[in-house]
């Protein structure tokens, strides 16, 4: 799924959000599950833009005898508006790719996880998950660490075939003035902004190892700018 400026404007809410105001024309919504979460409905309005952002990450892997720090690219497209009125609500909605795991390294990968760090100068009111596609009956959750959310999905999802995380909507009231900025959130390899275990073919690995990837870009990447004002 990928998010764009013509989403229908109607949000159905009874007990959880169903988000059919943030398909894209075209395609089916579906139904998520999370807290009614005021700001979630402005995505659809004016003043917001979807920007494409691709984060560069360096990722630890680990091999019989050793490890090797190897690139990888996701681009993400997130969507929040250029301005907020002090003490406003707004939304972001942060739409990952669809990932297609190399089937040279893996036969399949379990507990990926995403980290995305919201505005140091806004409160979260609550989120919302929509959309995804070949979970394979995986169930995505997300946890809150301070300000920052942790998509998580456990998988499996097997080598050579894409699976797509749904999309994480959430609603803020801003602060009194400055910059909301929003960007990836992990700080190292020992807290990662992207990770996965994977089941590895790595030779001299028996069948059933299981290996983590562990991924941070070289410095933070900004994912979305609102000015307060």
């Amino acid at each position: 799924m990928t998010l764009h400026s013509t989403w229908a404007t109607r949000l159905v809410a009874v007990g959880a959000i169903a988000l059919a105001g943030i398909a894209p024309t075209g395609v089916a919504a579906a139904a998520a599950t999370g807290p009614a979460t005021p700001g979630v409905e402005a995505l659809a309005g004016p003043g917001y833009r979807s920007t494409a952002t691709t984060v560069d990450y360096d990722c630890l892997v680990t091999f019989p005898g050793g490890s090797a720090t190897m690139p990888y690219s996701l681009t993400f497209t997130v969507t929040a508006p250029t301005s907020v009125a002090p003490y406003g609500i707004f939304g972001i909605a942060f739409d990952p790719p669809a990932i297609t795991p190399n089937p040279a390294f893996q036969s399949d990968v379990r507990g990926v996880e995403l980290q995305f760090r919201l505005p140091a100068n806004a409160t979260l009111l609550g989120h919302v998950l929509h959309g995804g596609s070949n979970l394979g009956g995986s169930t995505p959750t997300v946890e809150r660490r301070g300000n920052v959310l942790v998509l998580k999905a456990p998988g499996p999802f097997q080598a050579n075939a894409p699976f797509e995380l749904p999309t994480l909507a959430v609603g803020l009231l801003a602060g009194s003035g400055g910059v909301l900025l929003s960007s990836t959130g992990g700080t190292g390899v020992d807290n990662p902004s992207f990770r996965w275990t994977r089941n590895s073919v790595s030779p001299g690995d028996p069948p059933g190892t299981l290996r983590p990837l562990l991924c941070e870009p070289p410095a933070p990447v900004t994912f979305s700018t609102t000015a307060i004002g």
